[in-house]
């Protein structure tokens, strides 16, 4: 699914009614109806009062329409017209002469000069005050209602994005943004949603499709795309029926020290189950009994070393291998990557500690296989690319980094992006259960085992996050968020990849 700026959500806007025949207040009425369809779910009876805080532009003549079609089935609604400027859109204005006309709902104006409305929590207030247009701070006195609404903790929702947030850039220290409960978003995902930056304003997400125009939207480049299911369903291939363990590859897991050799373990059997042909492990020779006992179906390779990882010429050509979780960063573990980054001739995917080593000695970037996979939490990635002031900032550093050395960067957070030179892919799956430990180890034998069955480092990366994030979201339905380890993940692959082809 594309993700637009708002200059082309504009464009898609304006194309769909000419090519729908209908004016830009009908669509509006259109949005506005599918978005009171889904509030009218969330309205239970122990709501006291639902107050609309609207604006003066499209985003506002939204709420007024809401407003309208709550109090036509008899809710209790007040709309406060929020004044930042003195004049209104056309469908605006339309709207608010409609909902003068009704009369069964108080209306009431807010400008710079006046008293700021109460509210409580068993309110509902909706806010649709500004829309995705916004490119200055806003006014202090929006501010300040804005930071009203959040003191006295009503049930809150926000049309299309919460008002004060940015769709490039993020807000600067002190301004404020509207924190909602749920966003109801329009026809494509806004970029924005999904960053740390505005992780605590936007609650649950609900893209909800008003019909734009398909033909234009396919016509529309995107650099930025949301990773869904119907993307993920499209990347994944395919098994013959007249297939062998050679046709899905031979994949090779590099991992482990002397008191790190759970995260092997996880690795390899994430591996196995990620529909690969086989899986070589390449671990301290201390770990291989637990190995066999764990994993009997996975191969050993042998390591002359009993307590790190070394660099051991194969008499086998890998598929793809998986590099750096549980190595340590002792002067072993640095050499033995070393050797493995000179000597590999395809891909690596690279995690953990092999990614401190890397940021440790930057000299060795140079050396990494170009298309490899880098897969920092977000620790790792401050050690790669150097701090950041906001997320923004932080992508454009992630970029560089990928263009400079022609790499695949999978930057692990609640929703991950995968980065491949200035092409973004934000995944939509996963959930605060999986910030337990062992958790990364599991997506990177993943992607190994993707990369290894002939899949591209990119798409690899992206199905793989897509997968992983997939399995924790069934996992947590199933049980809880706490309760959730790294190896329930491994366990419900199977059920993610039917779920996934059916």
């Amino acid at each position: 699914m594309k993700i637009l700026n708002a200059s082309q959500l504009s464009d898609l806007d304006q194309f769909s009614c000419k090519e729908q025949h209908i004016s830009s207040w009908e669509l509006m009425e259109r949005a506005a109806g599918m978005a009171y369809e889904e509030l009218k779910i969330h309205i239970t009876s122990d709501v006291r009062k639902i107050k609309i805080l609207a604006g003066s532009g499209n985003n506002g003549g939204d709420g007024l329409a809401i407003a309208y079609f709550l109090a036509e089935d008899a809710y209790d609604v007040d709309v406060y017209l929020v004044n930042f400027t003195s004049s209104r859109s056309e469908d605006n204005q339309k709207n608010l002469e409609r909902l003068k006309k009704q009369s069964k709902c108080k209306i009431e104006e807010i400008d710079e000069n006046s008293k700021l409305p109460s509210f409580d929590s068993q309110d509902i207030v909706i806010d649709s005050i500004f829309g995705v247009g916004l490119n200055r701070p806003m006014p202090d006195f929006v501010q300040n209602l804005i930071k009203s609404v959040k003191e006295n903790s009503p049930k809150t929702f926000a049309i299309d994005v919460p008002s004060g947030m940015y769709m490039h850039q993020s807000p600067e220290e002190g301004e404020q943004v509207f924190r909602s409960d749920i966003t109801l978003t329009f026809q494509t995902p806004k970029f924005s949603l999904y960053l740390p930056d505005y992780s605590g304003f936007v609650g649950d997400i609900k893209i909800i499709n008003i019909g734009l125009s398909e033909e234009r939207l396919e016509q529309m480049s995107a650099e930025t795309v949301f990773i869904d299911s119907n993307y993920a369903k499209r990347l994944l291939k395919c098994r013959s029926r007249f297939s062998h363990k050679g046709t899905y590859g031979h994949a090779v897991i590099v991992g482990g020290s002397q008191l790190m050799l759970g995260s092997v373990l996880l690795s390899a059997s994430s591996c196995m189950r990620s529909g690969v042909g086989k899986t070589s492990v390449m671990m301290p020779s201390r770990g291989h009994d637990a190995l066999l006992q764990y994993l009997p179906e996975a191969m050993l390779i042998n390591n002359k070393s009993e307590n790190f990882i070394s660099y051991e010429d194969l008499d086998f050509q890998p598929d793809a291998v998986g590099i750096g979780i549980g190595i340590g960063k002792s002067n072993h573990a640095q050499k033995a990557l070393e050797s493995w980054l000179e000597n590999s001739t395809q891909p690596l995917v690279i995690d953990a500690d092999a990614l401190n080593l890397i940021a440790e000695h930057k000299d060795v970037l140079h050396k990494i296989p170009k298309k490899s996979i880098l897969t920092p939490h977000p620790g790792e990635l401050q050690k790669l690319v150097g701090s950041w002031k906001d997320d923004f900032e932080k992508l454009e550093k992630i970029k560089e980094l990928s263009k400079k050395h022609d790499l695949i960067v999978l930057a692990k957070d609640a929703y991950t992006l995968c980065v491949y030179r200035n092409e973004v892919f934000v995944n939509s799956t996963g959930n605060s259960g999986m910030a337990t430990a062992g958790s990364g180890d599991v997506l990177t034998g993943l992607i190994t085992g993707l990369l290894a069955q002939g899949y591209s480092s990119l798409n690899a990366a992206v199905l793989g996050a897509y997968i992983h994030g997939f399995a924790g979201d069934l996992v947590s339905d199933k049980t809880s968020e706490e309760s959730l380890i790294a190896s329930d993940l491994i366990n419900y692959f199977g059920y993610t990849f039917s779920k996934l082809k059916g």
